[in-house]
């Protein structure tokens, strides 16, 4: 068990008991600072092995009492942990600090990550450099990750213990932020999310476990693929707003978000809609549950309506079952168990959509049916969107390839399509390219599967209007071709 001496320092004292508890039912001995200027002078007769700070206390602050720490000679081999919200990790990096969990931070996940910072230290036999000490721990990062990930994935076909995944996979996501591995922290952002739905999809899982086994075998391979510029343009720098988001979910559209040097905050459902922290914002995107359906953010008639654009987040059942007027607030839906790249495209559209220059001939009249060309190898799936759309007044017209699709796009002229990503021959990216080289005018609509989201980067960089996640509810396609039809 654990010897150890921790500093916890926290103005917030509800926080250092519950902090005190934890440690020291993990071994550690623990002296806690309800500021930072009491932690001073406890430093002047106290040696611990790490100091965790909170960042946020009055006076002198998390950032200053590091910076302290690490000038005075005394003081300076002291390992400092930062505990920081998101967006200060960089802040509490350029201080000195060690190492940052975020805040709110995860009780499994804290005692962990000071088990391998500790670990890390130089032995008493010798010191050893920051970088060979960081180096150290990323290797031990990358060898444990990658036998415990293909583990993982044995385990899928056989007894999968679930818990025991989800605690391997939760300290993946912060372990890897820490030692600059933000592929790996992103994967298992995504894994983490994937894990926390009841039934969890196994095939979803699998495939981000295997890019997961990948990335610790490959590191330098397992960076971010860069981003279209349109997208990185529209959210560059931009303030957003997420509503009475979950946790989990708080964590993942961060992580998105810094990608594109967006800043986000997170407001409470209580807080009203035309309050200066809303107002401040370019884009406001409100989590659809208890708390917010029957409060002001999802009111047609309150004050954020028509002054910031709006997206709407949450299960696909929960968005499709809000009134009509309600719907009608956002420019954009952010569904089920959204991957990072989704939430990119999802707000890049909101904030800074174009509509297509259509010809006056072909807008939309309350008269005129709407035409619709449907393309998928399927034919359960031509069925299925076929008889809702038919549902709803519109006349369309299938096809089985690409190259019929494209064939009764040019004879048809129709208002929009529906394209399935994957057909044999040509393909839908081939008939996005060719109608938009054309310039025929009308929109397109996408089908993609959900592991594959790098399919919607590309369609969106081709020029396609929307997508939609196969599987997919007949009324999600049919709201979303509606609200294109209607911009």
């Amino acid at each position: 068990m654990a010897a150890e001496t921790i500093l916890v320092v926290d103005n917030n004292p509800m926080g250092l008991k519950l902090t005190r508890i934890l440690l020291v039912n993990e071994g550690y001995k623990v002296v806690t600072a309800g500021a930072a200027e009491e932690a001073v002078e406890l430093l002047r007769s106290l040696s611990p092995d790490l100091v965790l700070s909170d960042l946020d206390s009055p006076g002198m602050d998390g950032l200053e009492l590091t910076r302290r720490l690490k000038q005075d000679e005394k003081t300076r081999a002291l390992l400092v942990m930062a505990a920081a919200k998101p967006g200060e990790e960089q802040k509490a990096i350029d201080a000195g600090c060690d190492a940052y969990v975020a805040k709110p931070f995860d009780a499994r996940a804290l005692a962990p990550r000071i088990r391998t910072l500790l670990d890390g230290r130089a032995s008493a036999g010798g010191a050893r450099s920051a970088t060979t000490e960081l180096q150290g721990l990323r290797t031990r990062f990358l060898a444990e990750g990658r036998e415990r990930s293909r583990d993982l994935l044995l385990q899928l076909d056989g007894r999968f213990e679930e818990k025991e995944a989800a605690q391997a996979i939760h300290q993946w996501v912060g372990t890897g932020g820490l030692l600059g591995y933000t592929a790996i922290s992103r994967l298992s952002r995504e894994a983490e999310a994937i894990l926390a739905e009841q039934p969890f999809d196994s095939a979803q899982l699998r495939e981000l476990l295997t890019n997961l086994a990948l990335a610790f075998s490959s590191p330098r391979e397992a960076r971010e693929a860069p981003l279209p510029e349109s997208i990185v343009r529209a959210l560059s720098g931009k303030r957003i707003a997420g509503v009475e988001f979950p946790v989990n979910e708080q964590q993942r559209l961060y992580a998105a978000l810094e990608r594109v040097g967006a800043q986000v905050t997170f407001l409470s459902a209580m807080q009203p809609p035309d309050s200066a922290e809303a107002l401040a914002n370019d884009l406001i995107v409100i989590h659809v549950n208890a708390e917010t359906s029957a409060s002001a953010w999802l009111d047609p008639a309150a004050p954020v309506d028509g002054r910031l654009p709006m997206v709407l987040a949450g299960k696909r059942d929960s968005l499709l079952a809000l009134p009509l007027a309600t719907q009608s607030l956002a420019r954009e839906f952010l569904m089920d168990s959204w991957q990072a790249e989704e939430a990119l495209v999802r707000l890049s559209l909101a904030l800074a959509y174009h509509p297509l220059q259509i010809q006056p001939k072909a807008i939309l009249a309350a008269s005129v049916r709407t035409r619709v060309v449907i393309a998928d190898d399927d034919p359960a799936v031509l069925a299925l969107v076929r008889t809702a759309l038919e549902n709803f007044g519109m006349d369309c017209r299938q096809a089985s390839d690409g190259a019929s699709a494209l064939e009764a796009i040019r004879q048809t002229r129709p208002h929009a399509a529906v394209l399935d990503v994957n057909m044999p021959g040509m393909d839908g990216y081939e008939v996005l390219a060719a109608v938009r080289r054309e310039e025929i005018p009308m929109r397109i609509l996408l089908l993609t599967a959900r592991q594959q989201e790098s399919d919607v980067i590309r369609g969106f960089t081709l020029g396609a209007d929307d997508y939609v996640v196969k599987p997919f509810s007949p009324m999600e396609l049919v709201a979303r071709l509606k609200r294109l039809l209607a911009r």
